[in-house]
Formats: structure tokens, C-alpha cells, sequence
């Protein structure tokens, strides 16, 4: 098949779009022939994809892909359009004047309760949000869904809809087709770590960072080789206060613009720490990437992580740095339950968030649009 491929957000191993980047690669490697637009990409070449719109060197605007994809629509008979989350708006004009099938890539819920909007104007018109999303879950040959969170609300947006749970997997499969940087896993002393901690703060959590550092002081305290890896606080402030605690030759500060430094501190964790973005309705799925690292997990207890992060897979701790510290200090000093833990994880993550069962699952729905045509 050939397949016009639309994301609004940036395709690039460098900005963790993993749930994207997989579904490239599932597509191409099945010998489909994918025309790609982004904002933004850096990914390695492959023979079955060419993009048509994305650069490394800057942002292409949304006004620049819908162009791109107009041109790309007169100039070669596709077969579907693949539209990732807000694209899927302009997507299905595109597939109603081309009269092919629209495949979209759900990652969030656009109206009704659970409604996350594209901007702020959507909620100056919540009736049109409504109606479009409807059209959209109407017109799709195939919805793909990353939890059953969302495949609930899309429900409840449209009874009828098919949607098929696709669950998000771990990055490092997808990182085995570049080389990961192994110079920045000393620490900032020059020397190899003892203990190392890794600390994973997703995009939007409301922990203060002090009460992390705080949380890192205790443990340091405590285990005096251990060296903290933090990814997702503000680095200029951090440095400076944890330099006030008198921690800083304990801690490495990680880029969130390489995240190569990041997956190759995880291979080498005794202990991972995940703060998660209160108040988000769905999973975010970096915990799978934490998960398939093979250290223990410890979390600041969120609900909506229940089903994932269980007293099996995790350890919870309240937000606030005396319980972080004492979370962290268990799976270092307590070997044996951090190895179930551990394993725990690795398990989950192996019966249902492989690479190899995202690729299948895919390649089977693509074969059943195709066949149905």
C-alpha cells in the first residue's frame, strides 16, 4: 500500500515520539510505502519512507503540511491517509476528496467530559469541536487507540465507532537503530558511579524540584557512592540548588533534547524514580520505557497508573521527600524485593507492550483494510 502519513507533532527519536516513530517502522518494514510530513524529524533513513515535509535544522509550519499534503495527493494515488491525533481533522477532508480510506491514531478525546482541546479556542466552540470529532470517528476505516481509557471516551463520543487498542510500548527497541552516547554515564567527578538512581519527571508534573533534591540529599546521606540522574527539572536552578545542599558532585543534570544519555543511565540503574503529571487522564508511556530497564520502579502514587504501576510492579511513595528518600533507600538496600520488583515490571512489559506485538497488530489491521478493498 501507499500511505500519506500526517503528524502535526514533531516525528524525531530525539523528542520521544515513540507510539509514531513505531508505527512508521511497523508500516515500512511490512514493505508498505510511507510519504511522511512533520513539523520536524530525525529519524535514520529507510527505504520505504520519504518525507515530503519535515526538516532537522527547523520547524516546518502546519500551513507548509497541509500544502505539502495537497501537492502530494495531486502528484500519487495513495491508498490511505494515516493521521496522528489533531491532524485527523484536516485528514479526513482530504481522504473525502480523494476517496480513500482514513486511518487514525487516537491520542486523545477532543470533546465531551473527558475532552483534552487542540487550543483554547476549542472551548469557545465545543458544539463544532463535537461534530467534528464525530465526523472523524464516523469517516475512520481504523481508530487505533493507545488505553482503554480512550477507547472509552471515543465511545462515548460515538457509539459506533471501531476502535482498536494499539498499547503504547517501550523506546528501547526503536534505539537499536542508532548508537546511544555511553561518554556521559560518568559522573561529574570523572569517575564511575556506585549506586545509580534515575530520575524520570514527565512534562507537567507539579512536584516542587527541591523536594526532589531533598529526597536525593537523604539518600546520599545514607549511601554515600550514589549518583543521581535527573531528566525533566529546570537545570540551571537545580544545579545551583542542589550545589546549596552540597550535592552537585552526586548529580547529573540529562538534556530532554538527547535522550540517549537518558536510556543508556537506565541500563545501568539500581533504582529508577518516576514523578507522573497529576492530573492527566491517561498513561503516560515513558512508564513503559522505565519498566523495560530492568531496575526497580519507584512512583509518587497517581491513581490513573493503578492498573500499570501495582504493589507488584512499583513501589508508591507520597509526594514529599522524606517518603521518596525511603522509597529509593528500600530497592537499594533491599536486593532481593527489588530484583521481584524489577522483574515484575520487566514481565508486564513483555506479555503486553512488546515491539514485536505492536508490529503485528498493526500489520494485521493494515492487511484487513487492504483486503476489504
Amino acid at each position: 500500500m501507499n500511505i500519506l502519513f500526517i503528524s502535526y507533532a514533531e516525528v524525531s527519536l530525539c523528542r520521544g515520539r515513540v507510539r509514531a516513530i513505531a508505527m512508521l517502522y511497523a508500516l515500512a518494514d511490512a514493505g508498505h510505502r510511507v510519504d511522511l510530513l512533520t513539523p520536524y524529524i530525525d529519524l535514520p533513513d529507510h527505504p520505504h519512507i520519504r518525507v515530503l515535509a519535515g526538516s532537522e535544522s527547523r520547524s516546518v509550519c502546519r500551513g507548509r503540511l497541509r500544502t505539502a499534503a495537497l501537492r502530494a495527493a495531486r502528484q500519487n494515488a495513495y491508498d490511505a491517509v494515516h493521521a496522528v491525533d489533531e491532524a485527523v481533522f484536516f485528514a479526513r477532508r482530504l481522504c473525502r476528496w480523494k476517496k480513500i480510506p482514513l486511518i487514525y491514531d487516537a491520542a486523545r478525546c477532543f470533546s465531551g467530559k473527558a475532552a483534552t482541546l487542540p487550543s483554547n479556542l476549542g472551548k469557545f466552540f465545543p458544539k463544532h469541536l463535537q461534530r467534528m470529532e464525530s465526523k472523524v470517528l464516523e469517516r475512520a476505516a481504523l481508530i487505533f487507540s493507545p488505553s482503554h481509557v480512550l477507547t472509552a471516551d471515543l465511545s462515548g463520543v460515538d457509539r459506533n465507532a471501531q476502535v482498536m487498542q494499539l498499547e503504547e510500548i517501550p523506546a528501547q527497541p526503536l534505539y537499536a537503530r542508532r548508537n546511544a552516547d555511553q561518554s556521559s554515564l560518568s559522573g561529574p567527578s570523572g569517575k564511575g558511579p556506585g549506586q545509580v538512581v534515575v530520575c524520570s519527571a514527565l512534562p507537567g508534573h507539579a512536584l516542587e524540584f527541591r523536594k526532589l533534591l531533598m529526597a536525593a540529599r537523604k539518600v546520599i546521606e545514607a549511601v554515600p557512592d550514589t549518583t543521581f540522574f535527573f531528566k525533566g527539572i529546570p537545570q540551571g536552578q537545580a544545579e545551583k540548588m542542589a550545589a546549596n545542599l552540597d550535592i552537585a558532585r552526586h548529580c547529573v543534570f540529562l538534556s530532554t533534547d538527547d535522550p540517549n544519555p537518558f536510556l543508556s543511565a537506565l541500563e545501568i540503574a539500581d533504582a529508577i524514580l518516576m514523578v507522573p503529571h497529576g492530573g492527566s487522564r491517561y498513561i503516560h508511556p515513558q512508564v513503559y520505557t522505565l519498566l523495560h530497564a530492568g531496575a526497580p520502579l519507584v512512583t509518587i502514587h497517581d491513581a490513573v497508573y493503578d492498573k500499570v504501576l501495582t504493589e507488584k510492579t512499583s513501589v508508591r511513595v507520597l509526594p514529599n521527600s522524606e517518603s521518596i528518600a525511603e522509597g529509593l533507600l528500600r530497592v537499594i538496600q533491599e536486593p532481593l524485593f527489588s530484583l521481584a520488583v524489577a522483574l515484575e515490571g520487566q514481565q508486564l512489559v513483555a506479555d503486553r507492550h512488546t515491539y514485536s506485538s505492536f508490529k503485528h497488530k498493526v500489520r494485521m489491521a493494515y492487511h484487513g483494510l487492504a483486503r476489504a478493498d
